[in-house]
């Protein structure tokens, strides 16, 4: 699920939806080689903002999956999320939680341009997706901290998907999609990456040229989307980030403009940096 403005989520929302995470890790640590957390969570575990500036938010779960996965003689992916409380339903697992839904989406790779874009993971139907397999290849082991879905305080040591592999995630799904909260996860990830590593950020992109499939429709998308502050990426990351304050107050449409010109910023530094070598 995803909003259309900044201020409809909450740090409840993010917290709750880690708490899902380390609740689907420890049912699925059988399965931990081949998993990878992928989507909204991951700027939170990658980024450290600016003092006072927007953190990372989201209310989904999304995790990477190979294609070999399999639970073999043991109970199957289905049963054992089941037994955590997550119905599949709609295409998607999902788990009432008080007033909320929290929904837990699995991916895995689509190896090329002629393969289906859904896939049976063990007893799954998995959206399958260009990159996905390089986020399994890429990544980094955070140790996170904190209480699960029954409000038990665990410490999960989590494979969360690098910067390179993600962008290229994020560029196919907004590119799909045009939802303006993955355009602020993209914006959010390249400013504030390592506390701001910017010359590494564009570095590990162009690595994903050659190895992922996702990385030319990134560019076509970087390319098609972020030309100028009034493009549709900018304009909607600015929105996303203000509430539309660009038709309310002088002060307002100051902030507008510069939001605007961050995300044409963070784009642009992809653009203009090009692959090495």
């Amino acid at each position: 699920m995803k909003f259309a403005h900044y201020n409809q989520y909450t740090a409840e929302d993010t917290i709750r939806a880690e708490a899902a995470l380390l609740t689907v890790w420890a049912v699925l640590q059988d399965f931990r080689e081949d998993l990878v957390l992928v989507g909204g969570l991951v700027p939170r575990y990658i980024c450290h903002p600016s003092d006072g500036d927007l953190p990372p938010v989201t209310m989904d779960v999304d995790v990477g999956v190979a294609l070999g996965l399999s639970s073999g003689m043991y109970d199957t992916t289905t049963t054992r999320l089941g037994g955590a409380g997550f119905e599949w339903k709609e295409k998607r697992f999902q788990k009432q939680f008080g007033s909320t839904i929290l929904y837990l989406d699995l991916l895995t790779d689509r190896p090329t341009s002629q393969s289906p874009d859904t896939a049976m993971v063990d007893d799954v139907p998995v959206s399958a997706v260009y990159g996905l397999q390089r986020a399994l290849e890429e990544f980094r082991e955070i140790e996170i901290e904190g209480r699960d879905l029954y409000n038990a305080k665990v410490k999960e040591r989590v494979k969360v998907c690098e910067i390179g592999p993600f962008i290229c995630l994020k560029l196919l799904a907004y590119g799909n999609r045009h939802q303006s909260k993955d355009v602020f996860d993209l914006v959010r990830v390249i400013r504030d990456y390592n506390g701001g590593d910017a010359q590494t950020v564009a570095r590990l992109f162009h690595a994903e040229k050659g190895r992922n499939l996702a990385y030319d429709v990134a560019i076509e998308v970087l390319a098609g989307h972020f030309a100028t502050f009034e493009s549709k990426g900018p304009a909607q990351y600015a929105d996303f980030c203000t509430q539309g304050a660009r038709s309310a107050s002088e002060e307002d449409r100051h902030i507008y403009l510069r939001r605007a010109n961050e995300a044409l910023d963070a784009a642009q530094l992809l653009l203009s940096s090009g692959p090495s070598g």
